[in-house]
This record gives C-alpha cells, structure tokens and sequence, in this order.
C-alpha cells in the first residue's frame, strides 16, 4: 500500500505528460470492480484512455504533405442561421402578439414540495374521514322552496337540494336525468327518474312515474292558443349517458283544437345531443358517452369495450337504476358517429395526416413495422370498413404492388446480416402464420411522431412494404430523409428495383438514414456511413420516432387482435387521429423545448470538442482530416474472406476492436480497463473519438436551423390555413353547395367560422410561445416541475416494434 501510494504521488505531481492514469480499483483476484451508478444519480461518463501515437523525432503524426478536403457543412453556416432567424422574426413580428407574459417562475425543489404536501395530507386524514361518515347522516330538514319536510335530496340541484313531495314532482317532472335520493327513515337511498314519493296513510311511500327525454321542443306548434296543447308520453326508449343508463319516454305533443301532432324526429334528438343506436331510434347515446370512450381509448389504447360499459352498468345501479348495455350496439352507433363527425372536419378543412411543422417541406419520414398489431384469422366479419384508405392503405393496391414488385425482381430468401445481427426485417420473402390474417402494421410518421401513412402487413416486413409508403409520400412531403432499421439493406434494394421500375427512380432522390440507436447493433462501419448521427444536414433527428407511436399501437392490440378486419381498421385509424390530436396540441410546446435544450447542448458539446482537441494535440485542421480519414476507413470495402491476405486480416481486427470498444463503453460508465493495443488499433480509436464528438457538434448546429425552420413552417401554416377557410367561407357565403340541405349548409358555415376562430386563437398561442423560446426569458419554459412536463418533452424507453427485430448471429 505504501509504494502504490508513493506511486499515485509522483503520477500526481507530474506536469506535461501526454499520459492519463487512472486508478482502478480490483477484486481479491485482481479484477476491476465495476461501479454503477446509483438510482436517482448522474454520472459523467468518464472518457477511455488514449494511446499516444509518436512519430519521428522532430515530426508528429499530425503533419501530412497530402491534402486532406475538409469537412464542409453548408446548412450549418452562421448565414443559413441568420437567415432563418430573421425569416421566423418576421412572421413573429407580424403576428402583433399581445400579453406576451412570462411563464411563472416554480420552486425547483420538487421533492421539497412534494413532502410537505404529503405531510399536509396526513395531518387532515382524520378530519377528511369524519367528514366523509358525516355525509351519511340524513338530517330532517324543511323543502329549500316551501316550509314542507324534505324527503328527496337531489345533488344536482344544489344549493337547493332539499324537496318535499310537491316540489320534486314539479321540478323534475322536466328535469329528468338528475340523480336524486330519497331521505326517508333517515337513510338515503338512490331512486330512479321513474319514481316519486307519495304519502299514504301518514306514511312515505315510492310509486312509479313516467318521465320524458329532454328534447329541444318546436318554439309554436301551432296557431291555436297555447294553453290547448297538451304533453303526453309517447314510445319507450332507452338513453345511455355517462351516467348510465335511463328508462325514458318520447314527448309527444297534441293540440286539442286542429289536432296538430308533434314528436322529436332524428334531427331533433341529434340537435339535443343524442345519436341512435339504430335507424329506428329504439335507443340513444349521448354524445357525450363517445366523446369520454374516445378520450379514454386515445390515453388507455388497452382499455376494452366490454369495460367500459361496465363502468356505465355500474353507475346505473349506484344511482338506483337497472339494465344491460347492448356492446356490438354500442360499437356499430360509436362508429358511425365518429366516421360522420370526421367528414364534418374534413368539410371544416381539417387535416388529421398532416404535421404542421413539416408542412411544405419534411425533413425526414420514418418507416418501420409493427408486428404486434396482428390479428387472428378466426374473426371474420364481411361488413366494409368506415375509414377504408384514410390512414391504413388499402389491402388490394398494397397486393398489386407487391406482385408488381416480385414480377420485376427475383426475390432473395433469407434474412439480412449486418455485423453480429441477423435482421429479420431485412429480407424480400416470408412465410404467412397459420393463425394469423393481419401480421402487424407498416407505419410511417414524421420526426415529431405524426403518423401519416401505414398498411397492413400479411408476409412480415418484406422491402416491399416501407417501398410502398416511400412511394405514396415522397412527392406529397417532399421527404430529404427516409428513415429505416435496415436502411443499409434496403437502399441497395430500391437502387437495384429503380433499374427497371422508371416510376421509382424519384424515390432516390431522397437520402437514406439508419436510425441512431437501431445502428448500434448493426456493424462499425455501417454505423459510420448509413447512421442519421453521421448525415449532414439531419441535424438530431433520431429516426426513432415511429418506436413511440409502435408503443402507443402495441397497447391497441390488445383489443384489436380479436376484433374483426372491417373493426381493427376503424379503431387503429380513430386511434391514429386521436394520437396526430394530442401532438398538435402540444407542438409549439415541444418545438420551443427543443430549440432551448439544442443551445444548451450545442454549447457544452463545442466545449467539449475543444477540450478533447487539446487533450490530444489535434488543432482544426487534423479535426478534419481524421474525420476524413475515418469515412474513408469506413467506406473502404476491400476487407476479403482470405486469412492469409495481412492487409485484409489487418482490417478485419481493426473493425472488430473498434466494434467491441463501442460496445463495452455503451454498456459501462467506467470499465476500469487500460487498452494495451497496437500502434494501428490506438490510432483509428482515437480518429473515432473525435470524429464522434465533431459530428454531435455539427448535428446540434444543423438542428438549430432545422427547428427554427419548423417553427416558421408551423407559423405559415396557421396563417395559410386561416385564409384558405376565409376563401371556403366566402365562396360558400355566395352559393350553396348541392350536395347540402339549407339547414346543413348553414351548420358548415358556422362550423368554418368556429374553426377559423381556434385557427386564429392558436396561431397567437403559437406565436408567442416561439417569442418567449427566442427570447432572453426562454429558460423559464424549461422550469417546470416534473409533474408539469408535457408528454412531448419526456424521455420515453423507446419500445422495439418486433421482439425479433434482430438477433446475434
């Protein structure tokens, strides 16, 4: 112990040496103790040890005779900043954004806050229980309209809940769906709408009543005098609404004098809020009842059906009430009301496959499958689908193209090996399950995880499929990236197809883009040359996105897989609409998030490229040129099979130490381990350090001009779409349209307007949510608690699509 600690004082007081010692830490055995990082901590992850490679006497292996071309990086000019700066500024100016507050500064100890309020909860419990058995006490309280007894309670009618016999008679004879509660022997006890209390013989008792559904009424039924129309029940019907269901009557009105005869029709009780379960209207739903199921599947996709309506069945008997919800009923009348109400948004010109901020110009498409959104082959069904092409492809111009495909190009068996991965994704071919109609779906969103597109797989994750929707959303995004796991496999695939298809020679146009984590498992030199990290003018696009969404469908499936083909293509494409909802209601959020964090992290990762520059001796111009030479090593594919060749074997060990030393430091913070490896071998793993650093520094300057350029684009599109509907409106104000009825062309009319309405509204709140981000105040975004932090901002655990996706080899 004493010479290691005489020996860590001379390493210490040494000064100038080119050499870091590090002082590990070993088992009894002489094995490095590896240290985790303890939950809740962050580490700094410590930089691996560096040989230094030591020319000539009086050289360095810095110096070279040969010109080496520098690194240019056009999109990441000082120019090209300045000029999308000044651009969005413009639009900001503009936009004569008022009551630009700033965002109230929270306390940012969270945990702080947190404990105390627990503290405070445990100190009020025994109150709150008191409180709450108190409430079961029933006092003998006088009617809140007259000096009577109360004997019903009706919380919906507070302050005032307190009636007596008369009074409740009177007040609900119209007010039928409030959940009232008898207080008679000093217990209270729920009844239903369809019962009212009567006193016999001095005592209380319950006898049924007929109540009417609530309906917009005609304002004159007829030119008689008023007092000559008389109400009475009509047909049995059945209401379902959030809370529950109700055993109701249709009004029916009658003039005594010209018999003149009135019964609401369907436009009535749709005016009134309700939709049928069927054409005959034998029962509603409120539209409420499918507002909340669509809300509560769009956040909980596993949530069930049958769950639902037992939720509703309960609710039914907590307020006194009995009856079964029909499901399949449920289901066909929540679908046509959906299906109906999309068409009224799309009349109202909204756009539910279309992220604003990629609009006109897309920076990247990301495409990938999902296999487990699959369906069995046991649930048949031949009713046609409501939403059949709006999101999920058409299955009969899927399968022509794929026959198309095969007929042009002799498919290839097998699965695709990159590094030490055999990809199963990457192949032309595959077997159908036995069990299985539907095998999962092929998706494609943009880089802010809007979907746009996707089509039903029925072979696995055949090329074929990605080529489709490549091909359908090239010209309509004018995509630059194109987005893949196997991104290395299957652009040679289309560069070899496009040879004989001239229809898809325009795909490559775009350029190919290997998802960032995805290429970890794919070989070392792929990684350098297909990665999105490595592909100037990507910016810090992951290629990832679409895991997101394939976490939020997987959760779909559990309900899908068993439903019919015609049902799983309506829920997925409800499911898609309400997920493209809640992330543009958060995009301006996000955006302005990103554009803080990508300065903040700009800067630090400039820090560090100097730092690490003059930890190694390497000024500007050696930065670049072993950024050169390190693409060259990567792009040099002469390493052959023979093991004699020394240059081959030479370059084969140079990719696999490169590989493995990635490897070991993704899975470790600190290995503890001191690389003793050649001259050769030292020298590419440090061209590889600071060619990793470089290129997260230019990728972070890229993504500075790429959101703010998203910004704008979110900015213009706001604006063009407020005047398009104002040119809608316009032409509809001075003719009708033939396909509408006078009543309906007037409903679109006010539908354009509101729509305008919230277009304008967020547009203000675009606006000055990018004012406060460019700002000297934008760091107050970021100082929520994290009980605040929108969904958008989260780091998630990105979920694989396959559990097959690759496998080691």
């Amino acid at each position: 112990m004493k010479q290691a600690k005489e020996a860590k004082g001379k390493a210490t007081s040494a000064k100038g040496s080119k050499f870091n010692v590090r002082w590990v830490e070993r088992d009894a055995e002489g094995r490095p103790l590896l240290k985790r990082s303890r939950s809740g901590e962050t580490r700094k992850r410590a930089s691996a040890t560096v040989v230094s490679v030591v020319g000539s006497e009086g050289t360095t292996p810095f110096e070279s005779s040969e010109e080496v071309p520098t690194v240019t990086q056009s999109n990441c000019s000082q120019h090209s900043f300045d000029s999308e700066m000044q651009k969005l500024q413009d639009i900001l100016t503009s936009a004569d954004v008022e009551g630009i507050s700033k965002y109230p500064s929270t306390s940012t100890l969270w945990c702080l806050r947190q404990s105390v309020a627990q503290d405070e909860w445990r100190k009020a419990r025994a109150y709150h229980i008191n409180c709450l058995l108190s409430c079961n006490v029933a006092p003998e309280n006088n009617c809140s309209h007259c000096t009577s007894p109360a004997v019903i309670r009706c919380k919906d009618c507070m302050p005032q809940e307190w009636l007596c016999i008369d009074c409740d008679i009177h007040i609900h004879k119209k007010l039928t769906l409030h959940n009232r509660e008898s207080c008679i022997e000093g217990i209270y006890k729920p009844i239903e709408p369809t019962v009212c209390c009567v006193q016999k013989e001095g005592k209380y008792t319950l006898v049924n009543q007929v109540c009417l559904l609530p309906t917009v009424r005609p304002v004159q039924l007829c030119t008689c005098d008023p007092t000559n129309v008389t109400e009475s029940a009509g047909r049995a019907i059945i209401l379902v609404c959030i809370n529950g269901r109700y055993d109701l009557h249709l009004p029916n009105l009658l003039c005594k004098l010209c018999l003149a005869h009135w019964t609401p029709d369907m436009s009535d009780l749709i005016s009134s809020g309700y939709w049928p379960a069927s054409v005959n209207a034998d029962t509603l739903f409120s539209i409420d009842v499918f507002s909340s199921f669509e809300e509560m599947k769009t956040v909980a996709p596993g949530l069930l059906r049958q769950g639902f309506l037992r939720m509703l069945e309960r609710r039914t008997c907590l307020f006194g009430r009995a009856g079964k919800i029909h499901g399949d009923v449920f289901q066909r009348s929540f679908m046509e009301y959906t299906f109906c109400q999309y068409q009224c948004e799309k009349m109202a010109s909204v756009e539910h496959f279309t992220c604003p901020a990629c609009t006109p110009n897309m920076l990247a498409l990301c495409a990938d499958g999902n296999r487990k959104v699959y369906r069995f082959r046991q649930s048949k069904g031949s009713e046609e689908p409501y939403f059949d092409g709006t999101f999920i492809a058409k299955d009969t111009d899927v399968h022509h193209f794929v026959d198309e495909i095969r007929s042009k190009m002799k498919s290839t068996a097998g699965k695709g090996i990159c590094g030490a991965s055999q990809w199963s994704a990457a192949r032309e071919t595959a077997r159908r399950a036995s069990k299985l109609d539907e095998e999962g779906l092929e998706v494609v969103v943009c880089r802010h995880g809007v979907l746009l597109k996707a089509l039903n797989m029925y072979r696995g994750e055949i090329f074929a499929y990605p080529l489709y929707l490549q091909k359908e959303l090239q010209a309509a995004t004018n995509g630059q990236f194109y987005c893949t796991d196997i991104a290395c496999k299957y652009w040679p695939y289309l560069e070899k197809l496009a040879v004989s298809m001239l229809e898809l020679r325009p795909l490559l146009q775009m350029r190919p883009f290997l998802s960032v984590m995805h290429a970890k498992a794919h070989s070392t030199k792929c990684e350098i040359i297909w990665s999105g990290k490595n592909q100037e003018g990507a910016g810090t696009t992951a290629g990832e996105e679409v895991e997101m969404v394939n976490s939020y469908l997987s959760r779909c499936a559990l309900t899908t897989k068993y439903m019919t083909k015609s049902a799983r293509n309506d829920m997925l494409t409800v499911h898609a609409i309400g997920w493209n909802r809640r992330k543009w209601e958060g995009l301006h959020l996000a955006l302005s998030s990103r554009y803080i964090k990508t300065l903040k992290k700009a800067e630090a990762e400039s820090q560090k490229l100097e730092d690490l520059s003059s930890e190694l001796g390497c000024p500007e111009n050696i930065v670049h040129q072993w950024v050169h030479d390190v693409r060259q090593w990567a792009s040099d594919d002469s390493v052959g099979t023979r093991c004699d060749d020394q240059h081959n074997l030479q370059k084969s060990i140079e990719q696999m130490f490169l590989g493995v030393h990635q490897k070991k430091a993704s899975l470790y913070n600190h290995t503890g381990i001191i690389w003793d490896v050649h001259t050769l071998l030292g020298n590419i793993l440090t061209k590889k350090k600071i060619f990793d650093v470089y290129m997260s520094k230019v990728r972070l300057q890229e993504e500075k001009i790429i959101v703010m350029r998203e910004m704008r684009q979110h900015c213009t599109y706001l604006r063009e779409l407020s005047g398009n509907i104002r040119t809608v409106i316009s032409e509809m104000s001075s003719g009708r349209n033939s396909s509408l009825s006078e009543e309906g062309h007037r409903g679109l009319l006010c539908l354009l307007q509101k729509r305008l309405a919230d277009v304008e509204e967020k547009f203000q709140v675009v606006c000055s949510s990018y004012s406060l981000a460019l700002g000297p105040n934008a760091a107050s975004l970021l100082e929520d608690g994290p009980e605040e932090i929108p969904e958008d901002h989260e780091e998630v655990d990105f979920e694989s699509s396959d559990d097959s996706d690759f496998e080691a080899v």
